[in-house]
């Protein structure tokens, strides 16, 4: 008997019990359907995170001080106050496209009669181009309007509905923040996911020589290089931090970039330490289910008492007897592990539909959901295809 024919006879017999075989194989298709729903989530969320923490721009990169340590811990440092000529002097390292300043400020706004506590941004004309956001209506900020420090601001479309609703157009709309008129001139998509916005009554930017001259904050306090090449760009990002460092003549500390690599690392270890704790757990079903396997091929085994021996009176070998049920085992096993892809398929796809996170099921993961199915048969089946091979054929042809 060929291997085909013992995988014939293998499916025969599942079909036969059909009720048996999937009870069998639930724990199976639970457990594989579970490791592979929890992997996808996990590699979801670091990219959710990658994402969220890199959002301005895959050729983006900060530029940081970082003041020299000294043996005083008490030791009082400022940072230094950037200005235009710092990124003209950037905009001249080579491989630089474009610099990102902005600032933040935090007011009290009057919006159509109701207040609210908004997050300001202050940007200039390269803010909205790298960022990729888009403008719904009106026009943009520009670099006229940080230069001229006019008093205009844009609201992002969760402001807009809140506090615009029932409004056709807010363009030329005045708010006022801390008691000062502010003109809007247009309104942008939020660039924050839903599920990260802790403001629900939305955010606005301005030019930031206004938000400068209104908090008495730096104008430039967040700085980002803008890459042409991606593949270097820790290589000019760390070029553009000893070139701001060598022009501001610092002494008491330096201009640096972030460790990319290190935070990725932290976030893999931390996000693959999670999924690993509960993909854990979740094996656990495989455990069950491949126990449940083994109860049902020794059942199997009593039932085809006489079939053994009729088998062995014919010729056929210990081990011939010994594969066919390990071929059953297998089969049962990677049938239902099989199932358990398909329903993991769903479960993935209607998590990316309903929850924020995209959930991709990676074929590695999935050729391994088969193979350890495949490894679970035959390790639990080994027990059952033993005891039938070892069957005398006198006595298995006397079993009632």
């Amino acid at each position: 008997m060929n291997l085909w024919e013992s995988f014939k006879i293998a499916l025969s017999s599942i079909w036969n019990h059909k009720i048996r075989s999937i009870l069998t194989m639930l724990g199976i298709i639970i457990g594989v359907a579970a490791v592979i729903v929890i992997v996808a989530i996990g590699q979801g969320a670091k990219k959710e995170m990658m994402d969220e923490m890199f959002s301005t721009d895959k050729n983006a990169i900060n530029l940081i001080y970082e003041p020299m340590e000294t043996e005083d811990e008490e030791m009082f440092w400022e940072e230094p106050e950037l200005t235009s000529l710092d990124l003209e002097v950037l905009k001249e390292v080579p491989g630089v496209k474009s610099i990102l300043a902005t600032n933040q400020g935090f007011g009290t706004s009057m919006i159509n009669d109701k207040t609210a506590e908004m997050e300001i941004t202050g940007v200039d004309g390269v803010y909205f181009t790298a960022q990729k956001i888009q403008t719904v209506e009106g026009r943009p900020l520009n670099d006229k309007d940080n230069d001229a420090m006019n008093r205009v601001v844009m609201i992002d479309t969760v402001a807009r509905d809140k506090f615009f609703k029932d409004s056709d157009d807010v363009v030329g709309e005045i708010i006022e923040l801390d008691g000062n008129p502010y003109k809007i001139v247009g309104v942008y998509e939020s660039p924050v996911p839903e599920q990260f916005r802790w403001n629900e009554d939305g955010e606005m930017v301005m030019p930031r020589t206004v938000i400068s001259m209104m908090f008495g904050n730096n104008e430039i306090e967040q700085l980002a290089i803008i890459v042409d090449d991606p593949e270097r760009l820790s290589e000019i990002g760390m070029e553009a931090a000893n070139t701001l460092t060598e022009h501001k003549n610092l002494e008491d500390g330096m201009y640096n970039i972030p460790n990319l690599s290190e935070f990725m690392e932290e976030i893999e270890t931390y996000v693959n330490m999670m999924t690993l704790f509960i993909g854990s757990i979740a094996a656990i079903s495989l455990l069950v289910g491949g126990i449940g396997v083994m109860n049902i091929m020794l059942v199997s085994v009593t039932e085809r008492t006489r079939e053994i021996g009729l088998r062995k009176a014919l010729g056929a070998t210990r081990g011939k007897i010994l594969l066919q049920f390990l071929i059953e085992s297998v089969t049962l096993t990677s049938l239902g592990g099989l199932i358990g892809i398909g329903l993991a398929s769903l479960g993935a796809l209607l998590i990316t539909i309903f929850a924020p996170i995209t959930a991709p099921i990676s074929p590695l993961v999935v050729l391994i959901g088969v193979g350890f199915s495949a490894f679970i048969g035959i390790i639990f089946g080994i027990l059952p295809a033993n005891k039938a091979s070892k069957l005398s054929p006198i006595d298995a042809l006397r079993y009632e």
